[in-house]
């Protein structure tokens, strides 16, 4: 257990910031090969083992949040994260036992489809349970590998299978027959053939003539962010970086880069807008709106120059951003004091924001790894906008692992990705998800690039995850039934 538990550590250097995409094979196939002889328990405790490790070392950054900004003491702040780790290791765990329990005669096929299929399965499960929390998914650590190129055609939870698929065959040829293990390795090699083939068909077509886009990062520390004693300093700060740039088509504020209620900061509002009006400049810019009717509030993205429009972001941090269950955690809000707590949904009608005489798909913060909620602003939108406050991780790998998830949305939807943040990593994501500016973090910054829009479906915009998780469930399906008999 000891042993897979380590393993589960170092799965995350599969992705960003080190990317090191090729050990996610060989770290899951110790773990298949080790469930192939375990009982359901044994299974059940190993996948536990495995998981807790590999989210332990992959989402740790949650104790920055929660010490450093959110003002927990540092022994429950270590706990909580434990904790967290242990919950989310309950998935893996769940595809051992449930594969010893229920496909105890599946043989080779429990490694070649079985495991894999269960995986992504508890993968998309993660995705909405509890809210969700699609973090660390296999397919996210390819994006510049040959499965990449499965991307716009079944999105991230294919290249997910396969690559688990990948891992299964490399712990099933250890103990196959020469022939099998002959067949195995063409299939693989098939497969893997089949993502660089893949790689080289535009489902989508560029649209208009490129356009400039100024990305600003005001790098505002987090214990200065909400104190209205700094709020007109750090607007200064933001109208300074930006003077040099307005003859961009497009510019964007990083989230609740103004840190004030839309309605207590009307003359800044005009001020920019005028801005943005005289010089035919398009401005997005992250800002709380609350609505005086309702006294409900939200972490919005402000668009200002072609028109005054918002779109309010649909899904919410758990514990940052609201409060499951509040009415029995109301003390947990004022013990951790985070001032971001308290937000309401947007609507899930909200589709798209103009900006640089094409439309926009908007996402803030880790709104950016839903693939499935994304896909809603398409194909409308010419190319997506992601504003994100990484300040409350330090000096993590969440920012990189976030920006790598931009990546796998721009090579789902075939769209390019501005991703403005506060302290960085912002970054321009190309439609091929290739990073082609990035901006340096802990630093004040204005990148500028320019943006090809793009207009056109990729098949995955078309439809979704749904063939995926029809298709797993037809696999589990029938291994089911076979191994009943």
């Amino acid at each position: 257990m000891s042993i897979l538990f380590l393993a589960g550590l170092l799965l995350p250097l599969a992705y960003a910031p080190l990317g090191w995409a090729f050990l996610a094979v060989p770290i899951l196939a110790v773990l298949f090969y080790q469930w192939q002889q375990a009982t359901a328990s044994q299974a059940w405790w190993l996948g536990w083992a495995f998981g807790t490790g590999m989210f332990l070392s992959g989402v740790y950054w949650v104790y920055f949040s929660m010490h450093e900004h959110g003002a927990v003491p540092m022994v429950f702040s270590a706990l909580l994260t434990f904790l967290f780790a242990m919950f989310l290791g309950l998935f893996p765990a769940l595809v051992g036992w449930l594969s010893a329990r229920y496909f105890k005669n599946a043989d080779w096929q429990r490694l070649l489809l079985l495991y894999p299929a269960l995986w992504v399965m508890m993968e998309w499960v993660r995705s909405w349970f509890f809210t969700g929390f699609p973090w660390l998914n296999l397919g996210s650590s390819q994006v510049h590998w040959p499965l990449a190129g499965y991307a716009p055609l079944l999105g991230e939870y294919a290249i997910g299978f396969l690559l688990a698929l990948t891992a299964a065959a490399c712990a099933y040829v250890i103990k196959a027959t020469n022939k099998a293990r002959i067949i195995t390795v063409i299939l693989v090699l098939v497969v893997w053939a089949g993502g660089h083939l893949l790689r080289q068909i535009e489902w989508t077509k560029a649209t208009g003539e490129p356009f400039k886009v100024a990305l600003v990062q005001g790098n505002v520390d987090q214990a200065t962010k909400w104190n209205p004693d700094y709020r007109t300093q750090i607007i200064s700060d933001y109208l300074k970086l930006s003077r040099p740039h307005w003859d961009v088509d497009v510019m964007i504020w990083p989230e609740t880069a103004i840190s004030a209620f839309y309605h207590h900061v009307p003359e800044i509002i005009d001020i920019l807008e005028k801005q943005a009006r005289d010089t035919n400049t398009d401005l997005l810019v992250g800002i709380p709106y609350k609505d005086l009717e309702t006294d409900e509030y939200y972490n919005s993205v402000l668009s200002l120059g072609a028109e005054r429009a918002f779109y309010h972001k649909r899904h919410l941090v758990p514990f940052g951003e609201f409060i499951p269950l509040q009415s029995l955690l109301s003390d947990l809000l004022d013990f951790m004091g985070l001032p971001m707590s308290g937000f309401s949904r947007g609507s899930s009608t909200q589709t798209t924001l103009k900006a640089g005489g094409y439309l926009a798909g908007p996402t803030v913060c880790y709104e950016i790894i839903f693939n499935g909620e994304l896909i809603q602003s398409l194909p409308a939108a010419n190319y997506l906008v992601n504003v994100s406050n990484n300040t409350w991780f330090g000096d993590s790998s969440m920012p990189y692992q976030q920006l790598q998830m931009a990546q796998m949305r721009a090579l789902e939807t075939e769209r390019y990705v501005l991703s403005a943040t506060n302290n960085g990593v912002s970054a321009v994501v190309d439609h091929r998800g290739r990073i082609i500016q990035r901006s340096p973090q802990f630093q004040t910054h204005v990148l500028t690039a320019k943006v090809q829009a793009r207009s056109g479906a990729t098949p995955y915009v078309r439809y979704g995850n749904y063939p995926m998780v029809i298709l797993l469930s037809l696999i589990l399906l029938g291994l089911w039934l076979r191994n009943s008999h």
